[in-house]
């Protein structure tokens, strides 16, 4: 779903950033923004958290027998291969291992130095690799054989845009699954730096960039007519719309109002739109833990920064009152500065932020977020305000040498409502929206809910609030010169 992010990227070319004070002013004040949403996303939310499991005897009275346990247990194995096993937000734990192990030691055969190992040819490489990938293959060869003929042929640039923008998504998605089924041959901290800078929505949006001034070079049109045809505002449910509106205001109509083509563009929203809806479902199979007090922590926060966000991020911005980003657009656009593209783009059109520019913080700040994540930033947060927690008793307990796998059995048996766990959660979605929730799905973080349901309320609440008059007029005249 996160091929949705690409198109807005690339609409950057509208209208780039001329000076170089600009371009460090925005820089700035993201980071600064980044810092601030860090720090009050978790914290405010560790805060309410620990208020409300106070009073839950079970919570905090059966640390001790919880250490015991753990240290008399082997830790599970980590379901997100590379990741940290002490930490929630990287891993997911497999409760039937728990029960499938033995004291029994498992035989050790000496290896046979007489057997050969049959190293696969190169030829043997490529047919696994091309069995593992055939949509990758038969994209680039519609690329080759469909969209460029159609393109140079018949004038038609939908196809051949469409193509390569799946064509490049897939191939960069291949080369980042590659380096993370191989850890043993890279160190852990470079696997993760590579895996993060080869991200899919980075690279994407930069192939469509250079597909863009290459066809506009070629074909001696301008830029924002060959921008032009990479959207043009028709996704699916625009479509399913326009048709039921005119064939409920007039049946008898011969001829319709012509519907612009949907784009490649059109298909990423698509896609975008279709995820949001599926994440839905997550928030529905993970019901009991978004329907409890730790839900209620999530949505009350995301709100109350959503607010911050919307009110004080342009004025910190502008250049009336803060650090002097311009335009005005560019401005506005910290409005929603991480709200993911599906809910920022009504956003941004209330209040005639910079879409493109919003979109591009938005992608900065789930790749810096998945880097973070992988990096062990994590664990440093769900440590932070716990000294007296678990994983301290338990070293107390079986003292500072004993392995540390040891001690991960105890650190990742977390409660429904941990409120390291729930702020966690509330961090990563808050900052880091679609990109950073996508990564703890797929690590199978118990964090991942919490980080959907808090990714959702923060767009909504920043709609409802930049819906408002009064408070929209007030967000406008802040960043007006």
């Amino acid at each position: 779903m996160s091929i949705g992010f690409t198109i807005p990227v690339v609409m950057l070319c509208h209208g780039p950033v001329s000076d170089a004070r600009s371009i460090g002013m925005i820089v700035v004040c993201f980071a600064l923004m980044g810092l601030l949403n860090t720090f009050f996303a978790y914290f405010l939310t560790f805060s309410i958290q620990c208020l409300m499991v106070r009073y839950d005897k079970h919570f905090w009275v059966d640390k001790h027998a919880d250490a015991e346990k753990g240290a008399a247990r082997k830790p599970d194995k980590a379901l997100c291969e590379g990741s940290p096993t002490n930490s929630s937000l990287t891993i997911g734990l497999d409760s039937s291992a728990e029960s499938s192990e033995t004291d029994e030691p498992t035989p050790q055969h000496a290896p046979n130095p007489h057997a050969q190992t049959d190293t696969p040819s190169l030829r043997t490489h490529l047919q696994l690799w091309a069995l593992r990938n055939p949509i990758l293959l038969l994209c680039w060869l519609l690329t080759f054989t469909i969209g460029l003929p159609l393109r140079y042929r018949a004038g038609n640039d939908v196809p051949l845009a469409t193509l390569l923008l799946f064509s490049s998504w897939l191939t960069t998605l291949a080369i980042q699954a590659a380096i993370k089924s191989t850890p043993a041959r890279l160190p852990a901290w470079l696997g993760t730096v590579l895996a993060g800078v080869l991200n899919p929505v980075l690279w994407t949006s930069l192939a469509m960039v250079a597909y863009v001034f290459a066809d506009a070079a070629l074909s001696g049109r301008s830029l924002p007519a060959m921008l032009a045809t990479l959207q043009t505002h028709t996704p699916l449910s625009t479509l399913i719309l326009q048709t039921t509106v005119t064939t409920t205001t007039n049946p008898n109509a011969t001829t319709p109002t012509p519907t612009p083509t949907p784009a490649a563009g059109d298909v990423a929203i698509t896609l975008l739109n279709a995820g949001l809806v599926a994440w839905g479902l997550k928030l529905y199979a993970h019901r009991g833990r978004v329907v409890s007090r730790a839900g209620l922590a999530c949505c009350g926060v995301s709100a109350g920064l959503a607010l911050g966000n919307a009110a004080l991020g342009p004025a910190l911005a502008g250049r009336r009152w803060g650090l002097g980003v311009g335009p005005e657009g560019a401005a506005l656009a910290f409005a929603a500065r991480s709200v993911t593209v599906a809910l920022a783009g009504p956003v941004m059109g209330l209040l005639g932020g910079d879409v493109g520019l919003n979109a591009a913080m938005v992608v900065g700040g789930g790749i810096v977020y998945q880097m973070g994540l992988g990096l062990g930033v994590g664990r440093w947060l769900e440590r932070t305000g716990t000294g007296t927690g678990v994983e301290t008793q338990t070293q107390t307990q079986t003292g500072g040498g004993r392995d540390r796998e040891e001690r991960a059995a105890v650190t990742t048996r977390r409660r429904p409502n941990d409120p390291r766990v729930v702020a966690a959660g509330v961090t990563v979605g808050i900052n880091a929206a679609a990109m950073g929730t996508a990564y703890l799905y797929e690590a199978q973080s118990e964090s991942a809910p919490y980080a959907a349901l808090s990714m959702i309320a923060l767009g909504v609440m920043t709609v409802v609030f930049s819906s408002i008059p009064p408070l929209a007029g007030w967000i406008v005249k802040s960043v007006a010169e």
